[in-house]
């Protein structure tokens, strides 16, 4: 459905347990449509295979804008998917990962792609247990890039 619908532009599925069996569906549709820009899946237990599916669908996908992702747990291995993803994607404006459990690891894997990316204007990192280290990752990747605001 979501692959073929021509008006949906926004679609918010917050707190729904879909998993990352659901998110592979989402991921496939989101391959091939054309309208969607904004995708709400907060606290929906996606992990690390979730991440994987979803940047393979974002690496193709040239509509979406926001990606709120927030209170998931994609981990380490899901922030190194993502960060490549985000290597390749030329429309994502905003993607949240609030309370993904990141840690250091995956900071350095944002920032890497961040010295790349050229359209993510907003990135929300909070309560990621980044650390120090990790604060010093993302605050380098901001001598370069120049289009993160937020």
């Amino acid at each position: 459905m979501l692959k073929e619908n021509a008006t949906l532009t926004t679609l918010s599925l917050f707190q729904n347990n879909i998993g990352d069996s659901g998110v592979r569906y989402f991921s496939e549709a989101l391959k091939e449509n054309v309208t969607l820009t904004t995708l709400n899946l907060c606290e929906n237990d996606i992990g690390v295979e979730g991440a994987r599916y979803f940047s393979e669908a974002l690496k193709e996908n040239v509509t979406l804008t926001t990606l709120n992702l927030c209170e998931n747990d994609i981990g380490v291995e899901g922030a190194r998917y993502f960060s490549e993803a985000l290597k390749e994607n030329v429309t994502l404006i905003t993607l949240n990962l609030y309370k993904n459990d990141i840690g250091v690891e995956g900071a350095r894997y944002f920032s890497e792609a961040l010295k790349e990316n050229v359209t993510i204007t907003s990135l929300d990192f909070d309560d990621n247990d980044i650390g120090i280290e990790g604060a010093r990752y993302i605050a380098e990747v901001l001598r370069e890039n120049v289009t993160l605001t937020t």
